[in-house]
């Protein structure tokens, strides 16, 4: 697939319009929410330029279309109420505002909950380990295996040397993603292949037209990468430079959807820094598990420093993904113009945007990564940055990784502004890579504006795709006890975090597989596993919050601890005794609108019953299935059902158990 770019019309320094500010080209917004009854409130920044219309647009987490305006607000009123929700939900929302006077039409989103649910399984994530740090960071890996396998996801490592070509890489991740179940996402530690694709130049320069850095081949399952048809051997970086059969793909955009989420931690070739390419990725692991301990005093607060204004005459505004972005995770209260460097030397601020005219290794008003390395200090989480040239990473020195290089790092950067990036879903309690994965995928945009390269292959994310906003303290001193034919009693000491509400249990088979919760939410210290098969079993709990952010109200799950123990049960579990074993529901999307998805967790296999109840008590859609141990997946078509709320009931035996949903 090719890409071309209007390279004298859209150069990047073109000239500004400074009447106008980009916070204007995004609709700054923020949710406050209520339990009895439900209801959730949308507040936002005016536009102050011409008379602005605001729409509102509603849909699901997984809706692929905005459909129809739900309300338009043409009185000045810069808020919206809507009662159309239930608790133990999220909604995800769009105000687009016409009427505006300005060059494109501003655009802000949120995702907001009351009361959202814990994300409890993430999937499969595949740990790409550069062996240049197997032995000499070997406890620091141990460390990102336990925080990653803690927060929900089953973790498959391979550990590869950095000679090993693209092409092999891909299939030992293609092999993965077709034989285990749910495989969501590859996380690459060190320099591991680097592939380049297409014959494009995002930043407009004619010079730098050429392949660029494609991790986001790692996560492409499906569609085609050729390497046949591009000849540009003109490229003022050689790097750049891509023909017929040289190892070079020819894609400027995906070719199909992404299927994986993908980022990469990298410091190789970057002597700006006094430190070894080990030394930084020790300091950068250590860091990401502070912060996930919840061990880091982080300020949930953000700077935006705009270099560049809004670029005439497309009406670009690079740093409205500031703004965009950064209102619905802090608050648009929350967001500052300070100078970036200086002031992230010394100051936490969870989120951080600059952007300016740049070189490989500088941004004009930001800085250079000489700065950086001599600042030594970069006290931001996630960072977003965007100039000329250096979204092209692999390179000697390069500004976008030099955050991650510092001696306090940050933990993320993205190049964000051609195109731009959306990453709202974090409020609620999704990951980096969720919103990476998004961007990945915004072409055709269901996000907009989504600016030119809209599906680029040279979208990337660097730093750990796994990293939250929100962290709780964990437990402590979690023992699992052999009880002779009775499984096995698990206690541990209380989360010091004055919030947690209660905790969680889970169990596997296998020491970095998939944790299936096996207890409701308890408030005691301790949890009696009674049922399962017989053997060496993983167990962890997880601490859980009632947390409220800018956008609502989600549980939060801590990072799990965990022990083990060799378990002998009562009964062997059979068809016969699934009665007594609880299951765990959940359904997707919801609300919903032709088809409702159920998945069913169970620790063994048997029988079960499942149908939906109205609000007037009919049941409708009864069926009868067998469950097989683990999680079974379900489609109900819902399409004919009037609107309303819904139960879903699954039965086994004597034991129902329920979820509401809505149907929209």
């Amino acid at each position: 697939m090719r890409l071309f770019y209007f390279t004298l019309a859209f150069m990047l320094f073109c000239g500004s319009i400074s009447a106008q500010s980009t916070k204007d080209y995004a609709v700054q917004i923020t949710a406050t929410t209520q339990v009895s009854p439900p209801s959730i409130t949308l507040k936002w920044k005016k536009i102050p330029y011409g008379t602005p219309v605001y729409s509102i647009f509603k849909k699901t987490k997984t809706a692929t279309a905005w459909g129809t305006a739900i309300a338009a607000i043409s009185t000045g009123d810069t808020t919206y109420t809507d009662n159309s929700v239930v608790v133990d939900s999220a909604y995800e929302y769009m105000v687009y505002c016409t009427g505006s006077t300005l060059l494109v039409t501003p655009t802000g989103y949120i995702y907001a909950g009351i009361k959202a649910p814990a994300i409890h399984n993430r999937g499969a994530l595949v740990l790409l380990v550069d062996s240049t740090f197997t032995d000499s960071c070997a406890a620091e890996l141990s460390n990102v295996m336990r925080d990653i396998n803690g927060d929900g996801w089953q973790v498959i490592r391979h550990d590869l040397s950095r000679t090993l070509k693209d092409t092999a890489i891909k299939s030992i991740i293609k092999k993965d993603y077709t034989n285990i179940p749910n495989v969501k996402s590859v996380l690459i530690l060190g320099h591991l292949a680097v592939p380049y694709s297409g014959d494009l130049n995002p930043d407009a320069h004619p010079d730098h037209k050429g392949a660029w850095p494609a991790d986001v081949y790692y996560g492409s399952m499906t569609g085609t990468w050729d390497d046949v048809f591009v000849n540009n051997i003109v490229s003022a970086n050689p790097l750049n430079r891509n023909i017929p059969l040289d190892g070079k793909w020819d894609n400027d955009l995906v070719p199909s959807p992404v299927q994986l989420q993908v980022s990469r931690v990298d410091f190789n070739n970057m002597p700006a820094f006094a430190a070894t390419e080990v030394q930084m990725m020790r300091r950068y692991l250590k860091k990401a598990h502070t912060y996930k301990m919840d061990s880091l005093n982080v300020r949930h607060r953000a700077i935006v420093r705009d270099n560049f204004g809004i670029m005439a005459p497309a009406g670009e505004a690079f740093a409205a993904n500031g703004f965009r972005n950064f209102s619905p995770l802090v608050s648009f209260d929350s967001i500052y113009n300070l100078p970036f460097i200086a002031t992230l030397a010394d100051s936490s601020y969870q989120w951080a945007y600059g952007c300016g005219g740049g070189s490989y290794t500088s941004a004009s008003g930001i800085g250079t990564t000489t700065d950086i390395a001599s600042a030594g200090a970069v006290h931001a989480i996630f960072t977003m940055l965007f100039g000329s040239y250096f979204g092209d990473w692999n390179y000697q020195n390069n500004f976008l990784r030099a955050p991650l290089c510092a001696d306090t790092p940050a933990l993320t950067s993205c190049w964000a502004g051609r195109p731009n990036w959306f990453l709202h879903h974090m409020a609620l309690g999704e990951h980096i890579g969720f919103g990476t994965r998004l961007t990945n995928n915004n072409n055709p945009a269901v996000y907009i504006p989504a600016n030119y390269a809209a599906g680029g292959v040279h979208v990337a994310l660097m730093g750990d795709l796994s990293l939250r906003t929100e962290y709780i303290k964990q437990p402590t001193n979690i023992n699992a006890t052999p009880v002779p034919l009775n499984g096995a009693n698990i206690t541990w000491a209380a989360s010091p975090d004055a919030g947690v509400i209660g905790y969680y249990v889970y169990r596997t088979d296998s020491v970095w597989g998939y944790y299936q919760k096996i207890s409701p939410m308890v408030t005691t210290l301790s949890f009696q596993d009674t049922v399962g098969t017989n053997g060496l079993k993983y167990y962890m709990v997880r601490p859980v919050k009632l947390q409220t952010t800018p956008s609502g109200s989600y549980y939060n799950l801590g990072i799990g601890i965990t022990d083990s123990a060799t378990v002998t049960y009562p009964l062997p579990v059979s068809i016969a005794s699934v009665n007594e074993i609880p299951v765990d529901i959940n359904v997707f999307p919801n609300p919903a609108q032709h088809t409702l998805g159920v998945t069913i967790n169970t620790i063994a296999s048997g029988t079960m019953t499942m149908y939906i109840v109205d609000i007037s008590g009919a049941v409708l859609f009864p069926v009868t299935r067998q469950l097989s141990a683990g999680q079974n997946g379900y489609s109900l078509d819902v399409s004919a059902l009037p609107s309303g709320i819904y139960t879903l009931c699954v039965q086994t035996g004597s034991n129902t158990v329920v979820k509401k949903w809505v149907k929209l």
